[in-house]
């Protein structure tokens, strides 16, 4: 029987966390690809080369050292490169 406060529920959460933040990597270098070979715009080596591996190792170091507050940093900095890809593309 599973209780909300239970390790279980800390467990699945880390889990995911740490599977988005590393899923996140291949989905970025493809949109990166796309971007760079459709409009030439450079901005995305950036975001998209830097962000998606940080948000993989803090996930698993997350996962691994069961520290959540690293977990949800790795979700935010794994879903952050949409939101500043579209902030500096409405920039120029």
């Amino acid at each position: 029987m599973s209780f909300p406060a239970s390790g279980e529920n800390l467990e699945l959460f880390l889990s995911r966390a740490r599977m988005m933040a590393a899923g996140a990597v291949p989905a970025y270098l493809a949109l990166l690809l796309f971007l760079t070979s459709e409009e030439g715009w450079h901005w995305s080596f950036l975001v998209f080369c830097v962000l998606p591996p940080v948000a993989a190792v803090a996930g698993f170091l997350g996962k691994r050292d069961i520290r959540p507050g690293l977990a949800v940093t790795a979700l935010v900095l794994a879903i952050a490169p949409l939101p500043l890809i579209g902030g500096i593309e409405a920039l120029f």
